[in-house]
């Protein structure tokens, strides 16, 4: 076997132009597949850190809906208009959650839209179109938090101004790039405790709430994350989304008051002996009736539903472990037929957690592309250097060259010239990665944001992306040898002893 690589770098060594042409299209291929896949791990590291870190942690559990999967962003449906479902069962499900091994961390949400109003109404003005302020920029997407938790979850929030919201403090946290396009509408300076008029959205209608500014804020890596995101105490949550129930204080019905429930005669109910009148000492005047009105009421209509949470949302020991709690969680959840499902990161980033799987099906689509393409164009140059040896080849099979020793022959010379010349492009790959993450190249836009995966350009190699890309071209080479060889060795050695 070492004598057959010998003659193989020999003959590449003497045919220098055709295998330098084959050289050079291997080695641009190893390069291309380092670099793309160093962006796809740049990636996909990146959107699973900004939402890992900033929003869903590495385990997300949520309440199941037929209409469609849950995310954090709702229900992925046709119709886009299904009800978040909340998590069945709460108290039994945070249960077992506290009780499974390798989950350090844990908290509570519920998300939902609103948009900001302002007092003349949400109109658009020409002094808004002149000041390119968007419709969308007004929209705001709420997340109703477990203050008690939820700031030792997660890290990344960065305070501008004002301060983090407390357990049981009611306002809202926004963005600081919003904050500044909140002023310019509402042109005045907004400053911490202004109040804020939010209409929020559910498939029951809208509801209002006035908020105060408690704090502004930016995130430490903003990656994917949207401007519009803001945070807000969970009760004004449940009130604006519509989780509410009504008040649930018993009531005490005198006799005479239940007595028409027993009436079978449908008559009966229009008699006079049926009305019952009664007589009260207390006067009502003007003043009278406004104290009664200034009274706080005993029963709130729209009393929170205090157990309705949509989502928890958790950290593990260790990445290795994710699989085996969120397989844990719902082999519990299933014992105790609870309607609920564990996932990862990726299952509560819904349809912007799919990017990674759209980046990764368009390079694996291309690859396959470029290996075709890179396999026609080596094969062809193959042809044409099988073709100028035929002389070779024939004077190697008149001496008794079996075609077993010409095909080894070829093969190692082909397996040689690929390996050396992928893995030359491979080196150029890295060197090229290396060079794009000292020149510190920033995102520009939402589509940068995500391919970059985060604010830089910070591609990310691996030892098995290098190695990946080394031996797809050695089996490109080799693919691309066997063609011209078999057309070669069809050719009588005599014939082929008399080709110029």
């Amino acid at each position: 076997m070492p004598i057959i690589f010998k003659i193989a770098f020999r003959n590449i060594k003497a045919h220098r132009s055709k295998s330098l042409i084959i050289g050079v299209l291997l080695a641009m291929g190893a390069m291309v597949l380092v670099l793309g896949t160093a962006f796809i791990n740049a990636t996909q590291e990146g959107v699973r850190s900004t939402f890992s870190d900033v929003y869903t942690g590495d385990i997300f559990i949520s309440g199941i809906s037929s209409d469609g999967p849950v995310s954090l962003f709702g229900v992925t449906s046709t119709s886009g208009m299904a009800t978040t479902p909340i998590i069945p069962e709460y108290d039994k499900v945070i249960s077992i959650v506290k009780s499974t091994p390798h989950l350090e961390k844990t908290s509570s949400l519920a998300t939902g839209f609103s948009q900001v109003i302002r007092e003349n109404g949400d109109q658009e003005t020409e002094e808004d179109s002149q000041k390119k302020i968007k419709p969308q920029d007004r929209f705001l997407f709420l997340f109703g938090i477990d203050a008690a938790s939820y700031w030792d979850l997660f890290e990344t929030v960065e305070i501008v101004a004002g301060e983090k919201l407390k357990p049981g403090q009611s306002g809202i946290m926004i963005n600081e790039s919003q904050f500044h396009k909140f002023s310019d509408w509402f042109e005045k300076p907004l400053s911490i405790g202004d109040p804020l008029l939010i209409q929020g959205f559910s498939t029951i209608g809208f509801r209002l709430r006035e908020l105060p500014i408690v704090g502004i804020f930016r995130l430490k890596e903003q990656g994917t994350a949207p401007e519009q995101l803001a945070y807000i105490d969970i009760e004004s949550l449940r009130v604006m989304s519509g989780m509410t129930v009504g008040a649930n204080e018993p009531i005490q019905l005198k006799p005479e008051q239940t007595s028409m429930l027993s009436i079978e005669d449908p008559d009966e109910l229009f008699s006079d002996d049926i009305i019952v009148t009664s007589e009260t000492s207390k006067h009502f005047d003007v003043a009278s009736i406004s104290r009664e009105l200034s009274r706080p009421s005993e029963i709130d209509p729209l009393k929170p539903d205090e157990g309705a949470w949509q989502f928890i949302v958790g950290k593990a020991d260790s990445s290795q472990n994710i699989d085996r709690i969120i397989s844990s969680l719902n082999k519990a959840f299933e014992k105790e037929e609870i309607q609920a499902i564990a996932g990862n990161w990726q299952v509560a980033a819904g349809p912007y957690g799919q990017s990674v799987d759209i980046v990764r099906i368009i390079f694996a689509v291309a690859i396959v592309i470029l290996s075709i393409v890179a396999i026609i164009i080596i094969m062809n140059t193959f042809v044409i250097s099988v073709i100028e040896r035929t002389s070779e080849i024939g004077t190697m099979r008149a001496i008794g060259a079996g075609k077993g020793f010409v095909r080894t022959m070829f093969a190692a010379e082909a397996l040689a010239l690929a390996l050396v010349s992928a893995s030359i492009g491979a080196g150029l790959g890295l060197l090229i990665i290396e060079i794009l993450k000292s020149l510190r190249i920033e995102a520009t836009n939402p589509f940068f944001l995500v391919l970059f995966g985060g604010q830089y350009l910070r591609p990310i190699a691996t030892a098995g992306n290098v190695i990946f890309a080394i031996i797809l071209m050695i089996v490109v080479g080799f693919i691309a040898h066997l063609y011209p060889v078999s057309l070669a060795l069809k050719i009588q050695p005599v014939r082929a002893m008399q080709e110029e």
